[in-house]
């Protein structure tokens, strides 16, 4: 059986990224503001994690990058930790060693832009976690997908690229991990170049992104 236990009796706590400089996008505006359907993109995130019944706790990790996402996500109530925003490896190790002093549990780990992952592909993702045997988890969407809809992706691990999902134990360690394969498109959309903006606007109008890939 697998060792780790959910921070709650059904659920786990999530931190969204949201310190990126977000330079791809070549805008004005800090990545996670940029509006989507007269929405900020990081607000369909918190609004999908809000949805899932197995998260039962958000914060949102920002940077010196991106003071006016803070402001934001203050404003809306949620809880803050602000790193150097040095890039995404290491500012998760610093949410991690600020961790370091609480008992240990998995975190949902979640990228600010990912504004179509549905509340219950979250929910399915940390069910899959839970009957894993290792301590962390990388969501992964097949090449093939991501380039069928026009999405440009580096190859990575055979055919496969990972989404912005993880999973991690609350510790600044080196952790073996499952790779979860999820052939969702939902999870293939992330937000770094205007091309990818349109992809999402297109695919919003089509079908809100919610099908799985055929």
């Amino acid at each position: 059986m697998a060792n780790h236990k959910l921070s709650g009796p059904d659920g786990m706590r999530a931190l969204v990224m949201a310190g990126g400089r977000g330079t791809r996008l070549k805008m004005d505006n800090e990545k996670p503001l940029i509006r989507v359907l007269g929405r900020p993109l990081i607000d369909h995130v918190l609004e999908n994690l809000e949805s899932a019944d197995k998260i039962t706790d958000i914060t949102v990790v920002t940077s010196p990058n991106t003071p006016q996402t803070e402001k934001h996500v203050k404003d809306k109530g949620y809880a803050v930790i602000r790193t150097s925003g040095r890039g995404y490896v290491e500012d998760l190790q610093e949410v991690l060693e600020k961790l370091e002093g609480y008992p240990a549990e998995p975190l949902f780990i979640m990228n600010a832009d990912l504004p179509l992952v549905s509340g219950s592909t979250i929910d399915w993702i940390i069910s899959e976690y839970t009957s894993s045997e290792e301590p962390a988890m990388c969501v992964a969407v097949p090449e093939e997908l991501c380039r069928k809809h026009g999405i440009d992706v580096n190859g990575w691990m055979d055919g496969l690229v990972p989404c912005g999902v993880n999973i991690l134990m609350s510790r600044n360690i080196v952790q073996t991990e499952k790779i979860l394969e999820a052939s969702i498109l939902e999870l293939a959309v992330n937000v770094n170049t205007p091309r990818d903006l349109r992809i999402l606007e297109e695919i919003l109008g089509e079908n809100d992104g919610r099908k799985e890939a055929d």
